[in-house]
């Protein structure tokens, strides 16, 4: 397993890692819509070129990835089959080694991922309701170093 930082992805590695958003989505956010990841499938996949990221590759293939821009995380997933196996953690350390202080958001829904990051140093200083899912979030944050 090795992680690489990519400024641009080539078009196979944006379908691999389009699919593990789609599927990490409709699996950890059963508490919303599966069309609402449907619907915004495109306009991630267009925002997502432009972000920073980490992918965590297996023998050519990628298992996760984190999407950074500027200091916030934009996404973190690990496919499923592979998850609890410290993929998640060596993507924040790239991450956390890259740019300090980082924020992110969070449904608070999502326990597994509450837990995740408060092992990993971010705090809770917002909750708020998304406008989109009508869902509560957390807005997460490491301190500075």
């Amino acid at each position: 397993m090795k992680i690489q930082k990519v400024s641009q992805l080539t078009l196979e590695q944006l379908d691999q890692v389009m699919q593990i958003w789609l599927e990490g989505n409709l699996s950890a956010h059963d508490f919303v819509s599966p069309e609402y990841w449907y619907k915004n499938y495109d306009l991630v996949a267009t925002l997502i070129q432009k972000a920073t990221l980490f992918l965590a590759i297996d023998d050519k293939t990628i298992v996760g990835f984190l999407g950074l821009m500027d200091h916030y995380i934009a996404g973190l997933f690990v496919r499923e089959d592979v998850q609890s196996q410290g993929i998640g953690t060596q993507l924040v350390n790239a991450a956390k080694t890259a740019l300090d202080p980082l924020t992110l958001d969070v449904y608070e829904k999502n326990d597994r991922a509450v837990k995740f990051y408060k092992k990993h140093g971010f705090d809770i200083v917002e909750k708020r309701t998304d406008k989109d899912t009508n869902e509560n979030e957390l807005v997460m944050k490491t301190l500075a170093k």
